[in-house]
């Protein structure tokens, strides 16, 4: 029989609304913030890739920067990630994605997510990783790798992670770090070593990472105290970045020795959170002639920590010079 004109017209409707139906689940997420996404099947997530603008999102490390990363797919509400799923995120093609939800990490999904396009993979939420997921990880070949929610590591997997060769490896999450842990990521093939969760750093660990012979750069913008051996260590480590921004007093009994030490990086030494200091102290710090810190009028000077004489401080003219010059 053949159909009558309405017939048509109802048969040509319904399979023009099919397409736009089979897509209806997408748009709904597309509309909404995708950080609240919390499943995923590798075909939605095939068509999100595919589908999403990118949103623009800015990351810090405290004292060192505040950079955007742009058009990144952020998908923090996911919990869990398989393999198949995350090859599929993999293809994203834009600036960065996003997933510190995540608080496990297989081999398997860490090789697929390796395989990102992205410049960018943030995976801040794995709090546990072992060496063949480190492994597989560490060959994502964009620029920044972030696994700030380790707070420990074995030799064995810091050794896997050091073999990232992007341009920077952010562990900003570590707040403790030994000799061997520190010989193992000192082998690191990229750029930038953030630590910047480690608020003080002893003299083996702190030797270990000056002796390494790899050009990367050394970020430890979490310190805040260290001993004279830890302090000759750093400031002999020609590959540290000199900011000590979280550091704010010097009130151990050798912190004439430390400040000593510290003046004779090669390097710029900014310590621009400064507040206490002894006058003694302060004059060791500032036989470095580039030091930055803040305006010494505004320091407080307090007794020498190692029960000396305290004595006046006089402020050296051409220290106040460079300091006028600097600050304007």
């Amino acid at each position: 029989m053949t159909p009558t004109l309405p017939s048509l017209f109802v048969l040509v409707l319904f399979v023009s609304v099919i397409p736009l139906c089979l897509n209806c689940g997408l748009a709904d997420e597309l509309s909404k913030d995708t950080n609240e996404i919390e499943t995923l099947t590798p075909q939605e997530a095939k068509d999100l890739v595919a589908r999403f603008p990118g949103k623009d999102i800015e990351v810090e490390i405290k004292g060192i920067f505040r950079h955007p990363a742009p058009q990144c797919l952020p998908l923090n509400g996911l919990k869990t990630l398989d393999a198949e799923t995350a090859a599929a995120l993999a293809a994203y093609g834009k600036a960065g994605l996003v997933l510190n939800g995540l608080e496990t990490l297989d081999a398997a999904t860490a090789k697929a997510l390796a395989g990102s396009k992205c410049q960018w993979l943030f995976l801040n939420g794995v709090t546990k990783l072992d060496a063949d997921s480190a492994r597989a990880v560490a060959a994502f070949k964009g620029r920044w790798l972030w696994l700030c929610g380790l707070t420990a590591l074995n030799a064995d997997t810091a050794r896997s992670l050091a073999a990232f060769k992007g341009k920077s490896l952010c562990l900003n999450g570590l707040t403790k770090l030994d000799a061997d842990v520190g010989k193992a990521l000192a082998d690191f093939e990229g750029k930038t070593l953030y630590l910047a969760g480690l608020k003080t750093i002893d003299a083996d660990t702190a030797q270990v990472l000056a002796e390494s012979t790899g050009r990367f750069g050394l970020s430890l913008p979490g310190l805040n105290a260290m001993d004279t051996a830890a302090a000759k260590a750093i400031a002999a480590n020609e590959r540290w970045d000199g900011a000590l921004p979280s550091l704010t007093s010097f009130e151990s009994p050798d912190a004439i020795n430390i400040a000593a030490a510290l003046a004779t990086y090669k390097g710029r030494l900014a310590l621009p959170s400064l507040k206490k200091i002894s006058p003694k102290t302060l004059s060791a710090l500032i036989a470095k002639e580039d030091v930055q810190i803040p305006p010494i009028e505004t320091l407080d000077l307090i007794p020498e920590p190692d029960g000396s004489v305290t004595e006046d401080f006089v402020i050296p003219e051409a220290f106040r010079k460079r300091q006028l010059n600097h600050n304007n």
